[in-house]
């Protein structure tokens, strides 16, 4: 009865040893992936993926003067965020005049075209290329739905994948 009782201990102590070096190289791949996906992000230490308050945008409408605050909205027909954003866009885009807002859809010409019924009454809106063209790459635009609000000489004053800051500093 003993020797059962021994060889049972044994037997759990070998499962327990397995058990807690199997935790642990899952822990250590865990680590490991979550390193691969920050490096991914661009969180680590990378370059932002689009510009910040502060940043200057290059020229983004050639020979266009802007005014002197104005919405630059990004969206793309196949983001669901941007389908959620849009209609919110075009609500705050249309207590502004026409000229002061600006939006930028990537995608083919005929899946934007929902999108752009939507946003062309409040907007001048740029459609047609897949990723947004000269005012994606001028405002480094890699992820939709992405807003920025800018001054005249196009220095960034808000930005956000969202209407929240842009509406604060907009009511500055």
């Amino acid at each position: 009865m003993i020797h059962a009782l021994a060889a049972a201990v044994l037997v759990l102590a070998a499962l327990t040893v397995l058990n807690l070096m199997v935790g642990l190289g899952i822990v250590r791949r865990l680590r490991a992936h979550a390193e691969r996906l920050d490096a991914l992000d661009g969180s680590a230490g990378g370059p932002p993926p689009s510009l910040e308050p502060g940043d200057t945008a290059a020229e983004f409408l050639p020979g266009a003067d802007l005014p002197a605050r104005t919405l630059v909205g990004f969206f793309s027909p196949s983001c669901a965020p941007c389908e959620e954003l849009a209609p919110r866009f075009a609500e705050l885009a249309a207590t502004m005049p026409r000229a002061q807002v600006v939006a930028v859809i990537a995608g083919p010409p005929g899946e934007a075209e929902p999108m752009r019924a939507l946003l062309d009454p409040v907007a001048t809106v740029f459609a047609g290329e897949p990723d947004g063209g000269q005012p994606a790459r001028a405002f480094k635009v890699e992820v939709f739905p992405k807003v920025f609000l800018v001054d005249d000489s196009r220095t960034v004053l808000a930005a956000g994948h969202d209407l929240a800051g842009v509406t604060a500093v907009a009511r500055d």
